[in-house]
């Protein structure tokens, strides 16, 4: 926790009754580093103080989306004049709940293959300071509830992307942790995909998302210091029929969001249209699609290998790519929007060469709704953020936020 705000960590309300203030009246300390905008203005060379990159291909994020955008001012108002939200989304809670979702077969250890959790915590716990708790895995059971009937059957099915969601043979349990109190787990279905002539699934991301908001519900009482609850999983995605997949997805108003992992892993390669067509090479170009000139490579393996210690520079990357996905998704929660001012961690992305792009850090506007928000001490927070990217070996993050805290040492001098 940052060393200001673990003094006073004012609430949702307090910021709203602040907002409302006249200027001769005191403003709380750590909601007083939203006066100072040096603060918020990153060193000149800093890729955040670019504007955001125009489309240049029809897949990317702005082409698709045209979205307006959201100032400083929106964030106030949109976090002190909204009526229709449901009470428990502005309730005081501030812990951050990470609820990992694996396989039942695994026991419940989270898989090897997987960026590490325990890291992940540490760089969540710095960025929003907030107290961020590592739940009882969610266990997962699939199986099968039948074949199709005929190969006959089977040439009806097109390849086209999607054409297997009403074609699963698949039944998607998942079992829900316990109350440390009544020790009764609760077991839900959830809607899903899987690939007819092969063993590839995906989980239907809006159908996850109404478990968690219920379970997020069955909490409440007994977890008043709960904020939100995030769905973390090496499980694929997907949202729509046509999808190839889908990262992640957050519901705002019932503070609950998951998101994969699965499409991040360094050595993955896949089919730009076939969401079942993927598989890992041996080594990282940092390209995750097949090449146009070969949409079926020979040679990929079917299982995603586990990263080891020695392989350093992938595993820096896959955490990187984990920890962007992670705090993007927790920045909806805190109900930042999407972000076309400059670079930033909030930018929409349209494909994963978009997300691999996108900085790790927040433009200066989005800092400042974030600021407000949690009241965080801005340099303290670049300092120890300059620490656990260290830890974790990205060391042009670590680099940034040094260059961050040392430039707001100097102007406040």
């Amino acid at each position: 926790m940052l060393k200001r705000s673990a003094r006073f960590q004012p609430s949702l309300q307090s910021r709203i009754l602040e907002c409302k203030k006249g200027e001769d009246d005191e403003v709380p300390m750590s909601l007083s580093d939203l006066n100072d905008k040096r603060l918020f203005i990153p060193t000149p060379r800093s890729e955040t103080t670019c504007a955001t990159p125009q489309p240049t291909d029809e897949l990317d994020w702005l082409a698709q989306i045209p979205e307006e955008g959201q100032t400083y001012d929106d964030y106030l108002r949109s976090l002190t004049t909204r009526t229709r939200m449901k009470p428990l989304a502005n309730a005081e809670g501030i812990d951050i709940l990470l609820l990992p979702i694996i396989r039942a077969e695994e026991g419940s250890e989270w898989p090897e293959h997987g960026p590490s959790l325990q890291k992940l915590v540490d760089y969540t716990r710095i960025f929003f300071d907030r107290p961020v708790h590592l739940l009882s895995a969610a266990k997962l059971d699939v199986s099968r509830i039948g074949e199709a009937s005929s190969k006959k059957k089977r040439k009806i099915v097109s390849n086209k992307p999607g054409a297997f969601a009403n074609a699963s043979k698949r039944k998607f349990t998942l079992t829900l942790p316990s109350d440390e109190d009544d020790n009764v787990q609760l077991s839900v279905n959830i809607a899903g995909r899987a690939e007819i002539l092969g063993d590839r699934m995906q989980l239907q991301v809006e159908s996850l998302l109404d478990e968690l908001s219920s379970f997020r519900y069955s909490r409440h009482n007994k977890n008043e210091k709960d904020f939100c609850i995030m769905g973390i999983t090496l499980e694929d995605l997907y949202d729509g029929p046509s999808d190839l997949f889908c990262a992640g997805m957050a519901f705002g108003g019932d503070k609950v969001a998951v998101f994969s992992f699965a499409r991040y892993h360094p050595l993955v390669k896949m089919h730009p249209e076939k969401w079942w067509h993927y598989g890992y090479g041996k080594k990282s170009d940092g390209y995750s699609y097949y090449e146009d000139d070969d949409q079926d490579p020979a040679g990929l393996s079917d299982v995603p290998p586990v990263i080891t210690s020695q392989q350093r520079e992938m595993e820096c990357e896959f955490l990187r790519r984990s920890c962007k996905l992670l705090t993007h998704e927790l920045g909806h929660l805190y109900a930042l929007d999407h972000c076309i001012h400059n670079k930033c961690l909030m930018m929409g992305t349209g494909h994963l060469v978009e997300d691999f792009r996108a900085p790790t850090h927040l433009c200066g506007v989005c800092l400042r709704k974030l600021c407000w928000r949690t009241g965080f001490d801005v340099v303290v927070r670049y300092k120890l953020l300059a620490s656990v990217f260290e830890n974790m070996g990205l060391s042009k993050e670590s680099k940034w936020a040094k260059k961050q805290y040392e430039k707001c040492n100097h102007d406040n001098l």
